[in-house]
C-alpha cells in the first residue's frame, strides 16, 4: 500500500467572487503559513468553500480563528506513492474491507508520483487509521 498519513484540514466559507481565494492565499503567505493541500468549490449561489491542509495546523487555526474564517476542521488522509495503473486500489480495498465509506476523494499525478486526499466520516477516522496501519 502507498504511504498514508492522517492530516488536519480546515474549512473556510467564503463569498464566491473573483479574488476571494487570492486574498486568502496572500494572507497565508504574509503569515508564512505553508500548505500541503488546497481545494475550493462553489457551493450555492454566491458562496464557496475552501479546504486547506497546512504544514503547521496550530498556526493556521490561530490565523483563521482571529480573522473569522475558520468554519470547521477535521481529519483526512493524505496518500502518496508511485504513479502506476491501479495505484489507489490497495488504499481503496483497505477502506472497503474495514467497512469505511469514503465521503470524498481527490487525486492527482505529477512526474511519476501521485497524491490523494481522502475524507471519511468523523466516526470512521480511527477505523481508517487502523486500516492504513497507522495505529
Amino acid at each position: 500500500m502507498a504511504n498514508a498519513e492522517r492530516v488536519k484540514y480546515f474549512l473556510a466559507n467564503v463569498k464566491d467572487k473573483p479574488g476571494a481565494l487570492l486574498k486568502i492565499m496572500r494572507d497565508l503567505k504574509e503569515k508564512d503559513i505553508g500548505l500541503v493541500g488546497l481545494w475550493g468549490f462553489g457551493t450555492t449561489a454566491g458562496k464557496a468553500q475552501v479546504y486547506v491542509v497546512p504544514k503547521n495546523p496550530a498556526r493556521l487555526r490561530y490565523a483563521w480563528k482571529t480573522s473569522g474564517l475558520l468554519a470547521d476542521e477535521g481529519w483526512g488522509f493524505l496518500v502518496k506513492g508511485a504513479d502506476r495503473t491501479g495505484a489507489l486500489l490497495p488504499t481503496l480495498e483497505a477502506l472497503a474491507n474495514s467497512g469505511i465509506n469514503i465521503t470524498a476523494i481527490d487525486a492527482i499525478s505529477v512526474a511519476g508520483k501521485y497524491g490523494s486526499f481522502i475524507w471519511v466520516d468523523k466516526k470512521d477516522v480511527s477505523k481508517a487509521e487502523k486500516a492504513f496501519g497507522l495505529k
